[in-house]
């Protein structure tokens, strides 16, 4: 007997293949099927609805498709919902889906949706958005924030078919005025941008034709929509005037927070793409069901949802169709601003802080997953909001739970990228703003002294796949302790408070004058903080050696594979009591001194075999939930962590500097004498205060 024969079993005439697309389950109305697609094709002679999955199939993927070896071909269906196709086709990565629908009444498990817009253009886009926007200014409690009194320095007056657009510099009777931000990418050139010599020009108005088409598609979907201004940060500031653009940098917060809404070139990699991007996914009108239905065929438009609003970040698929997503500037742009009409490569998306409205379904979307942005928007930008008006408010939200999101975010944050890397602070003011009606402290290069412990505890990625530019370098002008001053993406791990116990003291930090011989700024951001220490040496190999902590077993073999690969780092390794534990340096240590493009590592990066380094306990998990942490107890099967911040001395700073991070954990293996070692290390430790810059 096959599995067909097994499927249920309806009143009346019925195809035993595909069941007339009629839910099976009673209870939850809908139905899933495996089937194969040979079955399909012969039962389509004779009946309309497998004709329908066929017809679907073939609009999408043209004749006969050859599915993927060993794979399988479902349907599924909901009453009221879109009827789903799922299957894996030769050469094609990943799984496919179709969604099969109708603009009318739902037909039992084919239900309705909207059409998405074959082609968009700016006026098409304006339409768009001026319905959401209505819909968001009548209806959305939540989105009825009062406008601030604020203007940006300089607006583009968008202008008309007859009049140029030109830049003007804003007046006090303009602080009511609307206006539209844009978030694009620049790429790898700006041939447009307001300069000292260009402002007087740029104040006259600007010829259409020597507009990027970017920057051109947004000004025409401001003049659609009816409104007379929008900011472009490549025209609005002047890009050569230091001061003029650290003040602007610093109003960025205030400009995307108060504008109208954010128009968002998603999927544009450059100012010459365009904003509203040539669109290959077709809405398919089937004919196997006329005259007595008329349904519709598409790509199911999952990606994007995923990527701005459901899971975590995936920069890598990001890069491919959202490179906006990939950027530091756009990151803090996304965050702040109230309304963002996302112009990605299959669909607008308008975003405020009551709903998610996308081209392909008539309901909001859902936030799922773990996105750090959709966190703080969904949780904490309405309590911040709150506390900015009443200091004295409760919170209704645990200082832990701030922590993480804002540790969360800088994991995020730090994956993006930076044309200017000296950007990465400044690009994060605005957010850092919005946490500071939060009570969590000061706030110091990116981290916040309350559960300071926690945010010092941060490691650079050490998936090589991950890393921007693997020849990462520290930022000289930022404190070596914060996470911002390496180029490359960190990655911090927030534990229960009530898991651990730590015994450092946050002390101070304040800036000081720097030493005149130092290659450092003129002044430095200096960190007192009392912890456990205990003295080390460092030790680097060429080949993968037994090391105790941050170790996982199942990559061993992949990494011996890579073994005295000159393309690959050093194994770096602090040394303590005869014992050699595996330090997760901050900035990837090669032979000769080079890194992999063959260039010289900066002086300060390059560490030194059996040079002395301090180690400071960080924090500790309890075990099994006890109170205090007995080093000599047995493994268990439980989740611990002992990081160890490792710092060596700056005679010139006349004080310590990070170099990395010891990670005692279990990972996947419970090796014994890894749990150990953290033990070793704390029966000898003694505490003292130390000063990191």
């Amino acid at each position: 007997m096959s599995d067909l024969d097994s499927l249920p079993v309806h009143d009346g005439p019925r195809c035993n293949v595909c069941y007339d697309l009629l839910a099976t389950d009673q209870h939850r109305k809908q139905f899933y099927h495996v089937l194969e697609l040979s079955d399909i094709y012969k039962s389509a002679e004779t009946c309309p609805s497998c004709a329908v999955i066929i017809e679907a199939l073939e609009s999408i993927e043209g004749p006969a498709p050859t599915l993927a070896d060993r794979t399988t071909f479902t349907v599924e269906g909901e009453l009221g919902q879109p009827l789903r196709l799922k299957y894996k086709i030769d050469d094609v990565q990943g799984d496919q889906m179709i969604e099969v629908f109708t603009t009318g009444e739902p037909d039992n498990c084919i239900g309705r949706l909207p059409l998405v817009e074959p082609e968009i253009t700016p006026g098409k886009a304006a339409r768009i958005a001026r319905m959401r926007l209505r819909e968001c200014l009548d209806s959305h409690e939540g989105c009825a924030v009062d406008k601030k009194p604020f203007i940006p320095t300089r607006l583009v007056r968008v202008g008309s078919v007859h009049d140029l657009p030109c830049l003007v510099e804003t007046t006090e009777d303009m602080k009511t005025d609307d206006y539209i931000a844009l978030s694009y990418c620049w790429g790898l050139s700006q041939v447009l941008t307001t300069t000292k010599d260009t402002l007087q020009s740029r104040l006259g108005g600007t010829a259409w034709e020597d507009i990027p088409k970017t920057l051109r598609e947004a000004i025409e979907f401001v003049q659609s929509l009816g409104l007379s201004y929008i900011w472009i940060d490549a025209l609005c500031i002047i890009q050569d005037d230091n001061l003029d653009w650290e003040r602007e940098a610093a109003q960025m917060k205030n400009i995307y927070e108060n504008a109208l809404f954010t128009l968002s070139a998603t999927s544009a990699p450059d100012v010459n793409t365009g904003c509203f991007l040539a669109r290959s996914n077709r809405d398919m009108e089937l004919q196997s069901a006329k005259p007595e239905h008329t349904y519709y065929a598409r790509r199911v438009i999952t990606d994007t949802h995923k990527t701005l609003f459901s899971y975590g970040d995936n920069t890598v698929q990001a890069t491919h169709k959202y490179p906006a997503l990939t950027r530091g500037w756009i990151y803090q742009e996304r965050l702040l601003s109230k309304r963002i009409l996302y112009c990605a490569v299959d669909e607008l998306i308008w975003e405020c802080q009551t709903s998610i409205r996308c081209e392909c379904s008539h309901e909001s979307l859902h936030h799922r997953g773990s996105n750090p942005i959709v966190h703080y928007k969904q949780r904490l930008r309405p309590i911040s909001e709150s506390m900015h008006k009443d200091p004295q408010g409760d919170s209704k939200v645990s200082l832990h739970e701030i922590i993480w999101a804002w540790s969360t975010l800088v994991e995020s944050y730090s994956q993006r990228a930076f044309t200017k890397y000296t950007d990465r602070l400044v690009a994060l003011s605005g957010i850092a703003d919005k946490f500071q009606p939060l009570n969590i402290g000061t706030y110091h290069a990116g981290i916040w002294t309350a559960e300071i412990h926690h945010q010092l505890a941060w490691s650079r990625f050490t998936d090589m796949d991950k890393l921007h530019q693997q020849e990462g370098t520290r930022i000289p002008s930022f404190p070596s302790w914060s996470w911002a001053s390496i180029t490359q993406p960190c990655k911090l791990d927030i534990t229960d408070p009530a898991e651990i116990s730590t015994r450092l003291t946050f002390l101070n930090c304040q800036t000081i004058p720097n030493n005149p011989n130092s290659p450092h700024p003129t002044s430095q951001l200096r960190l007192s903080i009392s912890a456990p220490c205990v003295k080390g040496k460092i030790l680097l190999s060429s080949t993968l050696e037994d090391s105790k902590g941050s170790w996982h077993r199942p990559r061993v073999e992949a990494i011996r594979a890579q073994e005295n690969n000159p393309d690959r780092p050093l194994t770096t390794y602090v040394s303590y009591r005869e014992k050699r534990y595996r330090l997760i340096a901050d900035v990837l240590q090669w032979d000769n001194n080079n890194n992999n493009n063959n260039k010289p590592m900066q002086p300060e990066d390059i560490l030194t075999p059996l040079e002395e380094v301090l180690c400071l306990e960080l924090y500790s998990t309890d075990k099994a939930g006890d109170a205090s942490v007995d080093p000599d107890a047995p493994a268990g099967n439980h989740s611990y962590r002992f990081p160890w911040l490792v710092v060596r001395w700056s005679p010139l700073q006349d004080a310590y500097r990070r170099v990395g991070i010891i990670n005692f954990d279990n990972g996947p293996c419970l090796d014994r004498e890894c749990e150990e070692a953290p033990g070793e290390m704390m029966r000898h430790a003694v505490v003292r205060a130390v000063d990191i810059v």
